[in-house]
């Protein structure tokens, strides 16, 4: 992973993702299944709400002329858990994408993730791991996988939206964060209303509430530190689109 090229715990600006999907079994999963299987078991008695659906794990990430590049492949989402807990030195990667909502009045429209899930009380931006339903034509829909996940967690439809120009990301260890900034023409108190009223249909029931934070310090000591990261960098210079 040291040969990646993609900076380490600093929000940056990229062009593009582009990861290619490869139908074989992900290396490391292969030689990690046993452990692999063996956690998902007490997975299972811990949190037995848990979906041990299909997600992608990535390796050979890189980092070149603003285009983070790499290969995709089919696990399940045991895997993650796992890499999760025991973060090996490995080429494995985990890269997911986010919806940041701005609000016209200023305000960044975060998720608080419900008690079943395995992120509960997290609160960030909505966003979700990639999966078998953003590959098209043997890629991988980042971009994409962003739009659904507001959508899935928020009732918008973020292609309505007026969105940044580029991308942002954020780097530690084999976990990458990519962030699309997308500002909407309501302001908060309206968009609060209709994501509770989205939240309240019971569709989504992995979201717990809204967050609505218009300082680094409105999100609580809840949020992950790439989200912690994200924040800071919107509200102390970062905002401009």
């Amino acid at each position: 992973m040291s040969g990646s090229g993609i900076p380490e715990n600093q929000v940056f600006s990229l062009d593009a993702v582009r990861l290619a999907v490869d139908p074989a079994e992900h290396p490391w999963r292969l030689a990690d299944q046993a452990a692999i299987e063996a956690h998902w078991a007490r997975e299972q008695v811990e949190r037995p709400f848990l979906f041990n659906g299909t997600i992608l794990l990535h390796r050979g990430l890189r980092l070149d002329e603003g285009v983070i590049s790499g290969i995709s492949h089919r696990a399940p989402y045991a895997a993650i858990l796992h890499w999760v807990k025991t973060q090996p030195q490995a080429d494995v990667w985990h890269l997911f994408g986010s919806a940041v909502m701005l609000s016209s009045d200023g305000a960044m429209m975060l998720i608080r993730m419900a008690a079943r899930t395995a992120n509960a009380g997290k609160v960030y931006a909505p966003a979700g791991t990639l999966d078998d339903s953003d590959i098209k034509d043997g890629r991988v829909d980042v971009e994409g996988c962003i739009l659904r996940e507001a959508m899935e967690e928020t009732g918008y439809d973020l292609s309505q939206a007026e969105p940044e120009r580029g991308l942002l990301a954020w780097r530690q260890g084999g976990r990458v964060a990519v962030f699309r900034r997308f500002q909407l023409d309501e302001p908060a108190s309206v968009l609060t209303a209709r994501i509770r009223d989205h939240i309240a249909t019971g569709v989504e029931d992995e979201i717990e509430d809204v967050v609505v934070v218009r300082r680094p310090g409105d999100a609580g000591p809840t949020m992950p530190p790439y989200m912690r990261a994200l924040v800071e960098f919107h509200f102390h210079g970062g905002a401009d689109r």
